[in-house]
């Protein structure tokens, strides 16, 4: 489910946590931003859950530390209930456990509770529309598991020149607004690389894309913005 927040529809979102004051944070954060509305928050699972399938949200930022829950339950409960959902974890603690089963278990995005207001927003435009948003700690624990010698060798499919660049930025925690500033492209240009790489690594999820690059080893420093064969 895809929203584009200039449009007269509002991005819906539900707050999941169980610290009354950051709900209200993220909340005052949220109504900065134009276009984007909480439609609830909740601090337990079974609540979360339900509100989700009754306001069927674009956007849930989740906490996965619920009292009523275990890890990422409320992440799978949430997807089954509102499958269009994107989902945003935002935790306090970002073990490599954490990020690999988050990861695997269909987030769209990852985010530390230490994070400032303005990679906050940039986290919340960045999943509700579509895009995958791996804050600093979390590609860094991913470039490392990565690296780890239990990682099986992958199979390179034949990229060109450009989207080799286009992925390198990607390892590189950049969004596409910031790759197609870099490149002197349009946005809807970068996201069309995205879909062809999904397509020719044979991956379904954006987010995914980081940990693939970096298995292929393209996260050392970002390209410069020459513009290469496409």
């Amino acid at each position: 489910m895809q929203l584009n927040p200039a449009s007269n529809n509002q991005v819906k979102v539900v707050i999941v946590d169980d610290h009354p004051m950051l709900v209200e944070l993220i909340t005052e954060i949220i109504g900065q931003l134009k276009g984007y509305q909480v439609v609830g928050h909740a601090g337990r699972c079974t609540e979360a859950v339900e509100i989700c399938r009754k306001q069927q949200p674009h956007l849930v930022i989740l906490d996965v530390g619920l009292p009523d829950s275990t890890g990422l339950d409320p992440l799978a409960q949430i997807k089954t209930v509102c499958p269009g959902a994107h989902v945003l974890i935002f935790s306090g603690f970002l073990s490599n456990t954490l990020i690999k089963s988050a990861l695997a278990a269909g987030a769209d995005g990852i985010l530390s509770k230490a994070s400032a207001t303005a990679e906050i927003k940039t986290a919340i435009q960045s999943v509700s529309t579509g895009q995958a948003y791996l804050c600093r700690q979390t590609s860094e624990a991913v470039r490392q598991m990565v690296h780890s010698p239990q990682v099986p060798p992958v199979k390179k499919p034949v990229l060109t020149r450009r989207e080799q660049t286009v992925l390198r930025h990607i390892a590189a925690g950049l969004s596409s607004k910031e790759i197609a500033a870099k490149l002197g492209v349009s946005f809807f240009t970068v996201n069309n690389f995205r879909t062809k790489l999904l397509k020719k690594t044979g991956l379904h999820r954006a987010v995914q894309l980081s940990l693939y690059a970096a298995r292929m080893g393209l996260t050392g420093e970002t390209v410069g913005s020459a513009h290469p064969h496409s």
